[in-house]
């Protein structure tokens, strides 16, 4: 049963999402992701939405931008992470730029190598709308497919799957705990994007701050999932496959670097139904596809919220995606603008002008290690898929190279 905390937490990402009132298209649904903050200080009632996004498609590996303009992965769970992200390392900039008064609720620097963490009593919390894509939702998709399409997929034949080996997609939907990729219909192009449940389990090993938050924060953990639109029927069989793929199936993993662990996030349900959900949806009309569109929302930011299509920011023409401007503020070349920005306000070495977001991302040594123990050869996620430095050799300021994108969900 969700607890009144988990409720109210519920409810206000709702609330937020409502105020920026996203009109979808006829017949379309998407999916709701949100993370919040919570804290035991008793003068902190409500919890405090950090990011919010709306999504369910990515970029085909073909359409992947070579200057990091474009979001790869639009699914909510993903963009979420990235809101959050943001809001993390604003955070710090709203600190320099308040001066010596400055008081954040919910992170504070640690006197040992000055970087920042969650204040003691604060936990982040993930609302998904729905069971993310991937190992965690396989057998509560099965539930919903009609006898026709269990019998084809019950028929349908794959090649064997070798050892930490991503599948793709849906296929060889009997298998559990393995590495799947975006998307889950075998009619779309290919992607390089793992799944939802794939990225919550390396979350849970790497923290959510990744490689160039590192540079500022210790790991940060995600303390609970809550997820909708799961009869009650299905909760313990939903909740078990979830746990086995946020962390069951990485149990084996060792040699984790100082401040790095392997963390087993709480697992709830919630009965409120979100207005655009596919199930809420269909009460008014047919539900024939999922939404092109993401919103995604920072809190606190100057420029809270923006509207993405095929990874961009919605109406930019693509003359002019390359242009500061007109990136999305979750885009690769953004963050790492923000980045080289933040490294600035607290004083951090300097790092070299020609260095790309690839090499920065290297450059964080402890970070790198425990990636290492998790995709690493003969490690759990060995079988990741990794874009790498082709599409990663750009610095913090774009330069004007061509390349078209597209969309699969």
């Amino acid at each position: 049963m969700v607890s009144d905390e988990d409720a109210t937490l519920v409810h206000a990402a709702q609330k937020q999402y409502a105020s920026l009132n996203l009109k979808l298209p006829a017949g379309t649904f998407t999916i709701l992701a949100a993370i919040a903050l919570t804290s035991s200080d008793p003068l902190i009632i409500q919890p405090k939405i950090i990011g919010l996004a709306t999504g369910c498609k990515c970029l085909p590996k073909d359409k992947l931008p070579l200057q990091g303009e474009a979001v790869h992965d639009s699914h909510a769970e993903v963009l979420a992470r990235r809101c959050a992200l943001r809001w993390l390392i604003e955070e710090i900039d709203r600190a320099a730029s308040d001066g010596p008064h400055w008081h954040s609720a919910w992170i504070s620097k640690t006197a040992d190598d000055d970087r920042y963490r969650l204040k003691d009593g604060v936990c982040m919390i993930m609302y998904i709308s729905t069971p993310p894509c991937g190992d965690a939702s396989m057998r509560f998709l099965a539930t919903l497919q009609d006898k026709e399409m269990a019998a084809l997929k019950d028929a349908a034949v794959f090649p064997p799957l070798g050892p930490n080996v991503a599948s793709r997609g849906r296929d060889n939907y009997s298998l559990f705990g393995v590495l799947r990729t975006k998307p889950g219909r075998a009619d779309s192009p290919q992607t390089l994007s793992l799944s939802c449940s794939d990225k919550i389990a390396r979350w849970n090993v790497l923290g959510i701050q990744g490689a160039l938050g590192s540079a500022f924060f210790h790991p940060i953990y995600l303390t609970k999932i809550i997820i909708g639109e799961v009869p009650p029927d299905l909760h313990d069989v939903v909740k078990s496959d979830c746990e086995r793929a946020f962390w069951g199936r990485l149990q084996e993993i060792h040699g984790l670097p100082e401040g790095y662990k392997l963390t087993r996030p709480e697992v709830q349900f919630t009965s409120v139904e979100f207005v655009h959900s596919r199930s809420a949806q269909e009460h008014c009309s047919p539900v024939q596809r999922s939404c092109n569109e993401s919103l995604t929302w920072v809190a606190d930011s100057t420029s809270p919220h923006e509207v993405l299509i095929n990874g961009l920011k919605r109406g930019v023409p693509p003359k002019h995606r390359y242009k500061p401007i007109f990136w999305p503020s979750l885009s690769k070349v953004s963050l790492f603008h923000l980045y080289r920005k933040t490294r600035n306000i607290e004083n951090l070495p300097p790092e070299s002008k020609t260095m790309s977001y690839y090499q920065a991302k290297e450059s964080m040594t402890q970070y790198q290690m425990a990636k290492t123990c998790l995709l690493g050869e003969g490690r759990p996620f060995s079988g990741w898929i990794r874009s790498g430095a082709r599409w990663e050799n750009f610095g913090s300021s774009s330069d004007n190279g061509q390349q078209s994108t597209d969309i699969t969900d």
